[in-house]
């Protein structure tokens, strides 16, 4: 999260990567940080006993949401 804000402030596009448990304190710290609008990317989290057709259906919704997410216009 620092490193995404801390280039953020700089100018650069950014987006934070944050497992699906730290969603909530991800947005939290940007807010806190006053960046309110900090794109940030939230993917499941590996949970163990998951099955592989499970695994794959997270990883194909996190691969679009990423796209979705990359074609925001600022």
């Amino acid at each position: 999260m620092r490193d995404g804000i801390s280039l953020a402030r700089a100018g650069h596009p950014v987006v934070v990567f944050v497992h699906d448990n730290f969603e909530r304190a991800a947005r939290a710290q940007a807010v806190g940080l006053r960046l309110p609008d900090l794109r940030i990317f939230v993917y499941p989290q590996y949970k163990p006993g998951d099955s592989l057709a499970k695994e794959s259906e997270k990883a194909v919704e996190a691969v679009e949401g990423f796209q979705k997410l990359l074609m925001k216009v600022r």
